[in-house]
């Protein structure tokens, strides 16, 4: 008898735990679905209920004529106080009230309204999407400049309510002008019964070929005499556009000297310390969008004679195929017109050929032509400008080729106000201390900054000498008389060195000649101001700036051997007694917290920091 009491008591216990669960359950379902959505219901009523009283007291904007739509938002009725406790009910932005709306439609003559309310994860069962558009063709379309340029137009209009609709009823807006670069957008816009409405847009970029206008713009390929139209942007400096080559590809070359390296080879241009250079050094400094664009390159590097050096435009030998490298005199007898060139320059530059005697030959404008070409000993140290080719694919986005206004060929931003300088690129201007300097690396956050021209002091150039009276000629920032302690201890007397890090910097000292990858130890100091390298990038002299040369931190222990740059650009590589003087070229690095708070980074329009 106790178990089967037993046995009813846990029955009646198993029935109690189930009718719980099922009101709980019941309970849940309620709270969480029906209760919610029989307010929603509620509320779309009410809305209705709102739209309605909206309309009959705005009559006069009540739709006319047959199949017209006027439309009331939920924003609108409760900003005007026709809905005040739905706001209130759904009052934590749970309701859209933008979308959400109530629609007058005239059907013969009668008024259907429409109401469509968005809260939470509920929303009305009324048609509230508009058409779907289909275009022909792509939503991004690429042209180039000067082409025709035809709408590809719609392929179809559906409406999930309406059904097909003719694409003659799709509104379409906007032009493309293929006479210019840039961005076009053409919109495609239609409107279902229910004025619901789609826009789609397609994108149109209009863009210019780098190789048709060159091909535009030359002779034979080649931009020749004065040209004053073929300056172009290439990873943040001013080069020159030079010739189109046979596959559309485009060769380019540095407007300004960079630096004073020696060629470092008497036969070839494969494996020379400059190609060296060029190709390890220079080509590792490029941004990768840049980097993207350069095809490899076979330079002409064949020997010509003094008879044939300032008339021969083939030619007859090749380099192994690289990244960078730097022109050929047929390239510089190929711009010739009248003794002319806007190759011209008067420092001492390196050409890819050899002489007859096994050394390479340079240039200068200071000689009488055709005696401005000589032959000069591979471990010189002379000027370069570096070469690349662009891709045949490299378009123009913006620029007409003049100076002021080069073409543009990546389409990007500078660094942005209020950004580190240390994200801006390579090659980039600031301007600080009253000096344009040009950003030369990024190293442990700091950026590498070098003066473009040299340290004066109200408006006139200083220059400086060694007078310690040791012939060996070696950069020494805590030797007193030392050039470096001049600059650490005078000349810095002329910068602003708030911004300014104390770093740590190297100052390499050669066996004996000073060579690209000649032996060399090297001492470190700690200074806010030092000198640039004779191999670094903008250590050279650039065209209008510095009449006295500057002075560069290699240094030799061969007596008086240094490295310093004479007014006209060229390395005076072999000799600097006592008494010799040249400017101080400022080479410093820029705390990392130091901002952008202007400018683009362009010479014309430097950035100013802070």
């Amino acid at each position: 008898m106790e178990n089967k009491k037993s046995f009813d008591k846990k029955k009646i216990i198993r029935i109690a735990v189930i009718v719980v669960v099922v009101v709980i359950i019941a309970l849940l379902v309620w709270f969480l679905y029906f209760y919610p959505r029989n307010v929603f219901r509620n509320n779309e009523r009410l809305l209705q209920e709102a739209g309605e009283r909206y309309y009959e007291i705005n009559r006069t904007l009540l739709p006319k004529e047959e199949g017209r739509v006027i439309s009331v938002s939920l924003d609108t009725l409760v900003k005007q106080e026709y809905l005040e406790g739905l706001y209130e009910a759904y009052g934590n932005k749970l309701c859209d009230l933008n979308n959400s709306n109530v629609k007058a439609v005239n059907k013969n003559g009668d008024l259907e309204y429409y109401t469509y309310l968005k809260c939470g994860s509920f929303e009305s069962d009324v048609d509230h999407d508009g058409p779907v558009i289909t275009l022909k063709g792509s939503k991004n379309m690429t042209v180039s400049r000067g082409s025709e340029f035809t709408d590809p137009g719609i392929k179809s209009v559906v409406d999930n309510v309406d059904g097909t609709i003719d694409i003659k009823d799709v509104r379409v807006k906007g032009d493309v002008d293929t006479s210019k670069v840039g961005s076009y957008k053409i919109t495609y816009e239609i409107s279902d019964s229910l004025d619901n409405t789609t826009t789609v847009t397609r994108t149109v970029k209009v863009e210019e070929s780098l190789a048709i206008t060159v091909k535009e713009n030359t002779t034979d390929g080649y931009y020749v005499g004065d040209a004053s139209n073929n300056y172009i942007y290439f990873n943040n400096m001013l080069f020159r556009i030079v010739r189109v080559n046979d596959d559309n590809s485009i060769t380019i070359v540095s407007d300004d000297a960079l630096a004073n390296v020696n060629f470092g080879s008497d036969k070839r241009y494969n494996d020379s310390e400059l190609s060296k250079w060029l190709n390890d050094y220079f080509y590792n400094l490029l941004e990768n969008e840049n980097k993207k664009l350069l095809v490899k390159t076979n330079w002409c590097d064949d020997v010509l004679t003094a008879d044939n050096v300032a008339t021969k435009t083939t030619c007859d030998r090749t380099s192994d195929k690289y990244y960078v490298g730097i022109l050929s005199m047929q390239d510089y007898n190929k711009t010739l017109v009248d003794g002319i060139s806007y190759l011209d320059m008067s420092n001492l530059l390196w050409y890819s050929n050899f002489g007859e005697d096994g050394n390479p030959w340079a240039m200068s404008t200071l000689f009488a032509y055709p005696d401005r070409v000589i032959t000069s000993n591979s471990k010189n140290l002379l000027n370069v400008r570096p070469a690349v080719t662009l891709s045949s694919n490299t378009k123009v986005y913006s620029g007409d080729g003049t100076n002021t206004n080069p073409y543009q060929i990546i389409n990007k931003e500078s660094a942005r106000k209020q950004s580190p300088v240390n994200k801006a690129e390579i090659g980039e201007y600031v301007s600080y201390s009253g000096y344009l300097w040009r950003i030369a690396g990024i190293k442990d956050d700091m950026a590498e900054i070098i003066m473009e021209g040299v340290i004066t002091s109200n408006g006139e150039e200083i220059s400086y000498r060694y007078n310690n009276g040791n012939k060996a000629k070696v950069y020494n920032p805590n030797q007193n008389g030392n050039l470096g302690y001049q600059v650490v201890n005078e000349a810095i007397r002329y910068i602003d060195t708030d911004l300014l890090a104390n770093v740590e910097i190297e100052v390499p000292i050669y066996n004996k000649r000073i060579t690209y990858l000649g032996k060399k130890s090297i001492k470190k100091y700690k200074s806010r101001l030092s000198i640039p390298s004779t191999f670094e990038i903008f250590s050279a002299k650039a065209k209008d700036s510095s009449t006295i040369g500057s002075w560069c931190i290699d240094s030799s222990k061969a007596d008086n051997t240094k490295a310093v740059i004479n007014p006209i650009g060229t390395m005076s590589y072999d000799f600097a007694d006592d008494y010799s003087r040249s400017g101080i070229k400022g080479r410093a690095y820029l705390n990392s917290d130091v901002l952008i708070t202007e400018g683009d980074g362009t010479k014309y329009s430097p950035y100013i920091i802070k």
